[in-house]
């Protein structure tokens, strides 16, 4: 799949100015007028300011961005269409969903993305009048509607009819537990669980590196080491190993560190000594729990995995975030996480899990 290249800087300035520079009656400047200009520039600006010191927009454009990107990189989708763009004329209110999905099947869906709160993670919720309005587009589309929940506090992603959620009250709503079990995900857009033998390991060996230093460098006080001397160590050589056994193929490298890099489970570090000047600088990863006879673990969703990817590319610990987006064509999971990478070195398991049969008849309790 390939993404379609827009002209921002051109088509969508025009877009943009033709929507704020309504001219009054009798107008005779020109479009190109600086002060219609100057004037649409500060509208731009100041719309742009309040957008990006309002968080909860922010997360919620990330959240819709993010689910289009994923949709695109799986392998369940022909065509993947922003909806809620361009100039619409209608009859009845209407609300524009998000995304507008092309499966394998040739058939067609309606996406609309909503990010879980924060504050409370375990529940999805829709204004009945936003509901109203989304159902009467998706009935003028004869498309069926779903609702694409990222739930952020996991970095995890669920896909559910809109029938699936619950009336409460001047809402519906859809418990986390209730929607994994409709999850849409993998049986629409080919998103799976992938497992393996764990641990995974980053091995970073290093050589001593002796030189002389000054005092200052060293650290020293009277009656120290009177030579001076610190120890530098220099790179020597990187591995991975997956289940205790080396990467060797290139493939099976560049896979183990993408998931080193973005997958779920925990972390640890040791530098160890390993003899003749060498130092290792070992990064280990593994579940909390090991199911010794499952013979392998979870170690995420591939929207799981993607999703971290995302956020790690436009986020920064100390700042926040520091982009909109990433430079990434579609297929990058699909080149990661090959289906068929066929190693004794490192097994994997894609495991593709269905939602169940009962359908939204109001019997999610929201917990």
């Amino acid at each position: 799949m390939k993404k379609l290249a827009r002209r921002p800087g051109q088509i969508e300035t025009l877009n943009f100015h033709a929507a704020v520079d309504v001219p009054v009656p009798g107008e005779q400047r020109l479009v190109s007028d600086p002060a219609r200009v100057a004037t649409t520039v500060a509208q731009f600006e100041a719309g742009l300011r309040d957008s990006l010191d309002t968080p909860s927009r922010v997360r919620g454009w990330l959240s819709d961005q993010l689910f289009g990107l994923i949709a695109a990189d799986l392998d369940g989708c022909k065509l993947v269409k922003q909806e809620d763009s361009g100039t619409l004329f209608y009859e009845d209110e209407v609300k524009v969903p998000d995304w507008r999905l092309t499966l394998l099947s040739g058939a067609s869906i309606l996406v609309e993305v909503k990010a879980a709160n924060d504050d409370y993670p375990r529940i999805a919720k829709l204004r009945l009048s936003e509901v109203a309005r989304l159902r009467r587009y998706a009935k003028l589309n004869d498309c069926p509607l779903y609702v694409a929940i990222h739930w952020a506090a996991m970095g995890m992603w669920t896909l559910v009819p809109i029938d699936d959620f619950a009336r409460v009250g001047d809402h519906i709503e859809i418990g986390l537990e209730t929607a994994f079990k409709r999850n849409h995900m993998c049986s629409l857009l080919d998103d799976r669980a992938l497992g393996l033998v764990p641990p995974l390991e980053f091995r970073m060996t290093m050589e001593e590196a002796l030189h002389e230093a000054s005092a200052e460098e060293s650290n020293l006080g009277a009656g120290d080491d009177k030579e001076g001397r610190q120890m530098s160590l220099v790179v020597a050589n990187v591995r991975l190993f997956a289940g205790g056994k080396e990467m060797l193929d290139e493939r099976e490298k560049a896979l183990v560190w993408f998931l080193v890099q973005h997958a779920r489970w925990p972390c640890e570090e040791a530098l160890r000594e390993a003899g003749d000047g060498m130092w290792e600088m070992v990064f280990t990863m593994a579940p909390d729990e090991v199911l010794e006879e499952q013979g392998f673990s979870i170690i995420g969703w591939l929207s799981e995995l993607y999703t971290r990817m995302f956020y790690s590319g436009i986020t920064s610990l100390e700042e926040g975030t520091t982009g909109l987006s990433i430079d990434l064509e579609p297929g990058t999971l699909p080149r990661l996480v090959p289906t068929d990478l066929k190693s004794d070195r490192l097994p994997l398991w894609h495991l593709h899990i269905n939602p169940s049969d009962a359908a939204g008849s109001g019997d999610d309790d929201g917990t």
